[in-house]
C-alpha cells in the first residue's frame, strides 16, 4: 500500500472544490489518519502526529472566542498534524499563520459533511486502490453527465483540472490545440505540445501524459495533462476524461455530419442543373449562412496517396471547415469520391484574393496531409455558373499536376494555352492535327523506349538553344543534334521552319492534354 500524502487526501478524499490556501510545501507530508474537532474543550485529544484535522471555524468560536483558526493552526502544527481542513471563513491572517509553520491549510466548500469526509479519508488510507477506482468512477459519471447535458469541452477540462490540480488541454486529431485550462509552466508546455500518440513525455521541465480520445487507431483527438510530477490518479483521471470527451466528439460529429449532409445536399442541388426557382434557392442559401449574391470560385482538395481515402477525406473536410470558420468564411462544402469541394465566396463577405486564400489553406493543411493537392477554377458570377468553375477546378486538378506538380495551388488561370486545348480536346480537328504532327513520334518513343519527346520538350523550354538544351538533358551536343535529326525524320516536321516549329510546340502541349484527360488513341 502506498504512503498516503496530504496531496493524495486533497485530490482523492476531500470534497470537490476544496482549496489549498496555504502550506504548499507540506503537500508531501505523510498522513496517518483523520481526526475531527470535538464540540467541547479540548478540541483535539490523543494526537500522535500525521493526522488530517477537520475543524469548523464557527464551532471553535462557539466553544471559545479566542480559538481563531490561526490559533488552532499554530497549536496543531506542534502536534504535529499533517494538514488542517477547515470549514468556514478563512482570513488572510489564517493563511499567513499556516504558511509560517508550513502546514497545509485546506478550505472546505460550504456544506461539507465531516462524517463523509472522515469516511473518504479512512477509505483512502486503508485501501488506496479501491478508493482510486471509486474516485475514477465518480469522475467519469460526472463528466459523462455533463457531456450529455451539452456542456462544452472547456467545461469538462475545467472539471478535470479541478480534480487533479494540473494543467489540461485537448487537441484535434492533427495535434492542434483546441482548449486549454491551467496556468504556469504546465500551460506553456501544453501550448508547445503537438501530440500524435498515447504516452508519457517531458517538455519544458513538465511531465506530460497524452491520452487519445476515441479509438487509438483513428482518434477524434487527444487529451493531455501536465505537471511537475504526474501520478496514478492523473493518468486514471485522464483516461476517464478522454472517454467522456469521446462522447462530446461523437455528439459534435453527429451534428456536424447532419449539417454536412444538409449543406452537401444544397450544393448538389445547385450543381445538378439550373434551378426551377432560383429565388427559393437563394433564400435557402441565406438560411444556411451563404450570401449567394456574391461570386464564388470552386476549390478542390484531393488526397492522392491516402490508403484510407474515406476516413481521411472525412477528416480533411472537418479540417477545411475548421480553417474556414477560423477565418470567418461561410462556404458550402461537399465530399466527392476523390476530393473535397469547397465553393469560396468572393467580395464583401468573402475573400478578395481566392488564390492567396487557397494557398494559405494549402500551406496550413499540408502539415497534416502531406499528399494534399489543391486546385481552383475561375470566379462564377452567379450560381448558374457554379458547374463551370467546378469543371475548371477539375481540369486544373488533373492537368495542372502534370504541368506544375502538386507543390502549389493549381489555378485554372495559369494553364495558359492549355485552357484552349482542353476545350478543343473533343474536336476531330484536334485529333487530326495531333496525328499529323506528333503521333508518329509518340509511337516511336513508346515502342523503342526512347527520349525524343523529352528532348523535344527541353528544346522548346530553352527556345531552341542547343547548349542550354544539352546541359538540361545531360547529353553531348552531338547526341542532341542526332536526336533532333531523328525527330525530323520520324515526324516529317522541320524545326528550322517557323510554322512547323510552332505546330510541333502546340502538338506537344496537345499531347499532354490528351494523355492526361482523354487518352491518346482514337
Amino acid at each position: 500500500m502506498p504512503n498516503i500524502t496530504v496531496r493524495d487526501i486533497l485530490r482523492l478524499a476531500l470534497p470537490p472544490g476544496t482549496k489549498l490556501v496555504a502550506g504548499t510545501s507540506g503537500l508531501r507530508r505523510p498522513v496517518t489518519w483523520v481526526v475531527m474537532m470535538r464540540t467541547r474543550l479540548p478540541a483535539f485529544v490523543d494526537l500522535r502526529g500525521g493526522e488530517v484535522a477537520l475543524l469548523s471555524v464557527e464551532a471553535a468560536q462557539a466553544m471559545d472566542p479566542r480559538l481563531t483558526l490561526s490559533v488552532l493552526v499554530q497549536r496543531l502544527s506542534q502536534a504535529p498534524v499533517a494538514a488542517v481542513a477547515a470549514l468556514g471563513p478563512v482570513t488572510p491572517e489564517d493563511a499567513e499563520a499556516a504558511e509560517q509553520v508550513r502546514l497545509p491549510l485546506l478550505h472546505l466548500p460550504d456544506g461539507s459533511d465531516f462524517r463523509d469526509i472522515e469516511r473518504e479519508i479512512a477509505r483512502l488510507i486503508s485501501d488506496y486502490e479501491a478508493q482510486l477506482e471509486r474516485r475514477g468512477a465518480q469522475l467519469y459519471n460526472l463528466l459523462t453527465q455533463r457531456s450529455m447535458s451539452e456542456q462544452g469541452m472547456t467545461d469538462l477540462l475545467e472539471t478535470l483540472a479541478e480534480r487533479t490540480n494540473q494543467c489540461v488541454a485537448s487537441y484535434a486529431a492533427n495535434g492542434e490545440l483546441t482548449a486549454l485550462v491551467g496556468q504556469g509552466p504546465g500551460r506553456v508546455a501544453l501550448q508547445s505540445l503537438r501530440p500524435s500518440e498515447r504516452g508519457d513525455s517531458s517538455l519544458l521541465s513538465q511531465q506530460i501524459w497524452v491520452e487519445p480520445v476515441g479509438a487509438s487507431g483513428m482518434p477524434h483527438g487527444y487529451l493531455a495533462i501536465a505537471g511537475t510530477g504526474l501520478d496514478e490518479w492523473d493518468r486514471l483521471a485522464s483516461v476517464q476524461a478522454a472517454a467522456a470527451l469521446a462522447l462530446v466528439f461523437a455528439r459534435d460529429q453527429a451534428v456536424q455530419a447532419a449539417e454536412e449532409r444538409l449543406r452537401g445536399d444544397f450544393l448538389s442541388t445547385i450543381l445538378s442543373g439550373p434551378p426551377a426557382d432560383p429565388s427559393s434557392l437563394v433564400q435557402r442559401g441565406e438560411e444556411l449562412g451563404y450570401n449567394l449574391s456574391l461570386p464564388y470560385i470552386a476549390m478542390l482538395l484531393s488526397l492522392e496517396h491516402s490508403t484510407s481515402s474515406g476516413a481521411m477525406q472525412s477528416r480533411l473536410m472537418g479540417s477545411v471547415q475548421s480553417e474556414l470558420v477560423r477565418r470567418g468564411i461561410s462556404a458550402p462544402l461537399l465530399r466527392r469520391e476523390n476530393a473535397v469541394l469547397c465553393m469560396l465566396p468572393l467580395g464583401a463577405n468573402g475573400t478578395a484574393r481566392p488564390r492567396d486564400l487557397a494557398e494559405s489553406l494549402r500551406e496550413r493543411l499540408v502539415l497534416d496531409y502531406e499528399d494534399l493537392v489543391v486546385a481552383i477554377g475561375t470566379p462564377a458570377p452567379t450560381i448558374l455558373d457554379w458547374t463551370h468553375t467546378l469543371k475548371e477546378a477539375e481540369q486544373s486538378l488533373s492537368l495542372g499536376r502534370q504541368l506544375f506538380g502538386a507543390q502549389r495551388v493549381l489555378d485554372f488561370s495559369d494553364l495558359g494555352v492549355y485552357r484552349l486545348l482542353v476545350l478543343l480536346r473533343e474536336e476531330p480537328e484536334m485529333w487530326t492535327f495531333y496525328r499529323e504532327t506528333l503521333a508518329k513520334l509518340v509511337t516511336y518513343d513508346r515502342k523503342q523506349g526512347g527520349e525524343l519527346l523529352k528532348t523535344l520538350d527541353e528544346y522548346f523550354n530553352h527556345l531552341g538553344n542547343l547548349r542550354a538544351t544539352s546541359d538540361a538533358l545531360h547529353v553531348h551536343r552531338n547526341t542532341l543534334l542526332y536526336r533532333l535529326d531523328r525527330i525530323k525524320q520520324i515526324s516529317g516536321m522541320d524545326l528550322e521552319d517557323a510554322d512547323q516549329y510552332f505546330a510541333m510546340w502546340l502538338a506537344l502541349r496537345a499531347h499532354r492534354v490528351l494523355s492526361t484527360m482523354g487518352g491518346e488513341e482514337r
